[in-house]
């Protein structure tokens, strides 16, 4: 009956969380809830858990509605003010019925074997003004304050501070000392200041700590690694590269790029087939294995990237000069050369080599859009990019045919005031033709580069697997596209699926056909970085790209793994010796995991940024009331995207005054009159809210939307490109390119 597993917290709680046992049942999961039952544990603790008979379900139901006196509570320690505060920010899911579930067992902690104390950001509750005006006047002696967690799985802290009131209003960080048992809150210390709550530069402080973004400033022994800022390779280095100086070559990114890693072009040959090459900054050259930067960036594993700015892997000399395939300046790359049939775009022949390139511009996505579409623009560059195009079109619709998922999901751009830098409006991320173009062939070279390592490595590639959906989400979506009059949806393949989500489509609608592959995103595992020797071939295909072997080797500039694909590269072309790291299994092994981790984190951060800065325009608009579209339905609240903002939320409902049917995912009113299923239209208000200084923007349901206030789609576009001039696109877009 004892089970060792890592406590999880379910979200917005520190009362109630779940242990994954592996040797239970095959990886069972044992539910933990209410004070006692955790046992002073927090979110990540490696724990020991006893599973609870039905007996004792019971009697911890009847204890957790108790006060914590089994805590030892005194009024100078912990307030009833603050546990129902506490319990207010926090309060737990209903618990199951006594007598368990059998699916899910109800257990409590018995024993903390690792714990997962760390840093954690938040603000002290303010003090009653007579307490305040106490401490305002310079009073040394220590006062006890409770910290409030950003994150609302982990409990209030207690702390003791002589600098009481400087702390009032300012983001601080907190670490946990110690945690008495007969105490309901752990004790800490704060070791630092971030800044007032509410400004944006704190709140973007607040997100890279809580992600464990690593913001420090690069030490001398990195900076020592770099070459001079007006390096220039030697002759003996130029001619141990293939020379393309001749090719008209670009690169085409988000307005703003400032690390531009990748650049193309294409070219006809004399027997009427067409060169493509893609050309990647060659990070490797600068960045040697197991030197000191090789260690940070072994340690950051990527750029991070937020709405206004940018956390980079790398020093800027590497990212924004020397590594910067930036027009008019020779630089060093790393180039996949195929020779392509123009009529099928069948690939004749690849050749990777280390190479010598000199762009003839740094294009946007939009400036090369508009060269392709004039007619008038006969130059060697556009024709290079109609070729481009021409051929990615071929390779996009083969991958489409063999089961490739067009998949949508919002990305969401910020209007900023050119003065203050706030957002003033939020839209979508507007996409042009260019965008798919380039990301075909990247996807074109990253799956070139892992045929080619995996059949020279087959023990330590750096690979990239996506296994396939879940089925149960996906049998769920399937339920409420019957509803919508899909009675064929099928997903026993990955073929299968794309073809489905071909029919699942309205004319009449364009939200509607971008909602559902949006909802089949959200069925979709994570894809994850894996040395080969460590997985069964047949778990290494891609399931989204449809692409048996992919790795990534377009992005070393802001990508960790990027970096050592480059390396395996060299390595097979005879050009170095394999470094270490790749022969060490456990090391490889931990490194692809570390850059997994890294990349969640950095991908929560950036939409944290996008939901501090959606949290910003409401505060300073006010509150909105638009129409909005139904995700999915919950029995405490209704998922829902709203158009107009590109945005997405829960819109909160009184739960008593409504019914839910899981099965059928369906809220009815409670007098019958209103039923709510997904892809219904209901009206919301929109506004920002700062609980707990928990900045956040909250939806509220009012009414189902009348048919007269449905808005089309290009409507809201045309209301969009009103604030156009207002928009800041330089360090928004740059957020973008990540």
């Amino acid at each position: 009956r004892f089970f060792q597993g890592t406590l999880r917290m379910f979200m917005n709680t520190c009362f109630s969380g779940a242990v994954t046992c592996h040797s239970l049942d095959g990886g069972k999961e044992v539910r933990i809830g209410g004070r006692k039952n955790l046992n002073r544990a927090v979110d990540g603790d490696v724990v020991v858990v006893q599973v609870l008979s039905a007996a004792e379900v019971a009697q911890s139901l009847r204890d957790r509605g108790k006060t914590d006196a089994d805590f030892g509570t005194t009024a100078q320690v912990t307030t009833r003010a603050d546990i129902l505060a506490e319990k207010e920010v926090g309060s737990e899911p209903a618990p199951p019925a006594a007598g368990g579930d059998s699916e899910k067992p109800e257990g409590r902690i018995v024993g903390i074997l690792k714990r997962n104390w760390r840093e954690y950001a938040g603000t002290l509750r303010p003090l009653h003004e007579e307490r305040q005006k106490e401490l305002a006047g310079g009073n040394a002696a220590k006062a006890d304050r409770t910290f409030i967690p950003l994150d609302a799985r982990v409990p209030n802290v207690r702390i003791a501070t002589r600098h009481s009131s400087n702390l009032e209003g300012m983001r601080i960080v907190v670490v946990i000392d110690s945690w008495d048992r007969d105490s309901p809150n752990p004790k800490g210390h704060w070791v630092r200041i971030l800044g007032p709550v509410g400004e944006r530069d704190t709140e973007s402080k607040v997100i890279l700590h809580e992600h464990g973004v690593i913001t420090r400033e690069f030490s001398d022994a990195v900076l020592k690694c770099l070459p001079a800022a007006d390096y220039y390779p030697s002759e003996e280095e130029i001619a141990s590269r293939k020379d393309l100086r001749d090719r008209i070559v670009c690169s085409i990114d988000p307005p703003g790029c400032k690390d531009i890693d990748d650049a193309l072009h294409c070219r006809v040959l004399e027997n009427g087939n067409w060169e493509v090459g893609v050309h990647i900054a060659d990070v490797s050259h600068y960045v040697k294995p197991d030197t000191a930067i090789d260690e940070e960036a072994q340690q950051r594993c990527t750029t991070v990237y937020l709405v206004e700015k940018r956390t980079d892997m790398l020093p800027s000399l590497l990212t924004t000069d020397l590594c910067s395939l930036v027009g008019h300046r020779d630089r060093l790359c790393f180039s996949c050369l195929w020779e392509v049939k123009p009529d099928t775009a069948e690939i004749v022949n690849v050749e990777f080599c280390k190479a010598l390139i000199c762009s003839s511009g740094a294009l946007t996505y939009y400036q090369a859009q508009a060269m392709h579409d004039d007619p008038n623009d006969k130059s060697e560059l556009t024709e290079s990019i109609r070729r481009l195009t021409i051929i990615a079109r071929k390779m996009r619709a083969a991958r489409n045919a063999n089961g490739a998922l067009e998949l949508a999901s919002s990305e969401v751009k910020f209007e900023m005031d050119s003065e203050t830098h706030d957002p003033t409006d939020v839209k979508e991320y507007q996409k042009v033709e260019m965008m798919k173009v380039i990301e075909e062939f990247m996807l074109l070279g990253n799956r070139s580069v892992a045929d080619h390592i995996a059949k020279v490595f087959p023990a330590f590639a750096v690979l990239r697997r996506h296994p396939p959906p879940k089925a149960d989400a996906l049998k769920k979506l399937e339920a409420v596209l019957g509803q919508q009059g899909f009675k064929d949806f099928k997903f026993g393949s990955n073929l299968e699926l794309a073809q489905s989500l071909e029919k699942a489509t309205k004319p009449d609608d364009p939200y509607f056909n971008v909602l559902v592959r949006t909802l089949v995103c959200r069925c979709m595992n994570q894809a994850v970085y894996f040395p080969t020797g460590e997985c069964d071939p047949l778990d290494f295909p891609h399931y989204g790209l449809a692409i048996d072997r992919y790795t990534h080797f377009t992005s070393p500039i802001r990508r960790y793994a990027d970096v050592l694909v480059h390396r395996l590269l060299a390595a097979s072309l005879g050009l170095w010796a394999v470094p270490p790291m790749f022969t060490d299994k456990e090391r490889i092994k931990e490194q692809c995991g570390t850059i997994n981790l890294k990349k969640r984190n950095a991908d929560w951060s950036g939409r944290a940024s996008v939901e501090l800065h959606t949290y910003l325009f409401f505060e300073k608009n006010g509150s909105q009331e638009v129409d909005s579209v139904v995700i999915r339905c919950r029995k405490n609240g209704i998922q829902v995207s709203v158009p107009r903002f590109g945005i997405e939320g829960v819109a909160q409902i009184t739960q008593e005054d409504w019914n839910f049917d899981d099965d059928e995912e369906v809220l009815t009113s409670k007098d019958g009159k209103v039923t709510i299923k997904p892809f219904d239209h209901v009206w919301v208000r929109i506004e920002a809210t700062k609980k707990d200084f928990r900045l956040k923007t909250e939806i509220t349901y009012l009414e189902m939307t009348p048919p007269e206030k449905w808005r089309p789609a290009h409507e809201d576009a045309k209301i969009r490109q009103k604030v156009e001039a207002e928009m800041f696109p330089d360090r928004l877009d740059d957020a973008m390119a990540g």
